[in-house]
């Protein structure tokens, strides 16, 4: 992984451009997902994050890859919702029809509200990253030097407040997977019995 690039690329951000670029280049870092996922607990407990800045950048590729996984689902039941609605145009949705439209409806806006909570924390961590790359002026810096690159206690105590957001949102989509993944199995039953009397 080229995190020179990634510095050039955060550099670049200014308030007001969209934030995608470099979140792109950071769902790109690689990172211990099932390391992440059992030190949240104790992250929590002790208010600490990685206080590095590869850290940094692997824990938001972890929280971007949880979000890539939860929107997989999202697609998939917005996919069961409109081929039910296509199906029900033409008269009335019977009792299962209408309650697994109005479940996957109700499951549709949470997780839409979730991504909103991680992408305005996402993209107040670009602002706090691209804050951070001016202020320690890492011009000139070798890939060797970035990869040991400590967070000065500053920068620290300004992501946190946008990474406890990240942590609610890991902790609902965890909370979603099973649910959805279940949603989705249902309405296809509900959907197979559908096609069958359309």
């Amino acid at each position: 992984m080229n995190y020179l690039e990634g510095i050039e690329i955060i550099q670049k951000y200014t308030a007001g451009t969209s934030a995608e670029p470099v979140l792109e280049y950071i769902a790109e870092v690689p990172f211990d997902g099932e390391g992440f996922a059992d030190s949240l607990d104790a992250i929590g407990g002790t208010n600490r994050y990685p206080d590095t800045f590869i850290g940094l950048l692997s824990f938001m590729s972890f929280m971007l890859d949880q979000k890539k996984f939860i929107n997989g689902l999202y697609e998939q039941a917005l996919s069961r919702y409109e081929e039910l609605s296509a199906i029900t145009a033409k008269r009335k949705p019977n009792e299962e029809e209408a309650k697994i439209k109005k479940t996957i409806t109700d499951f549709i806006l949470k997780i839409e509200k979730d991504f909103e909570i991680q992408g305005l924390a996402d993209e107040s961590l670009v602002k706090e990253l691209n804050r951070f790359a001016f202020e320690v002026n890492l011009l000139g810096v070798t890939e060797n030097e970035v990869r040991q690159m400590r967070l000065p206690s500053k920068t620290v105590a300004l992501v946190e407040p946008h990474l406890d957001k990240n942590r609610e949102c890991f902790y609902e989509y965890k909370k979603l997977k099973d649910t959805m993944q279940r949603l989705i199995r249902i309405a296809d039953y509900i959907l197979e019995d559908s096609k069958k009397t359309a």
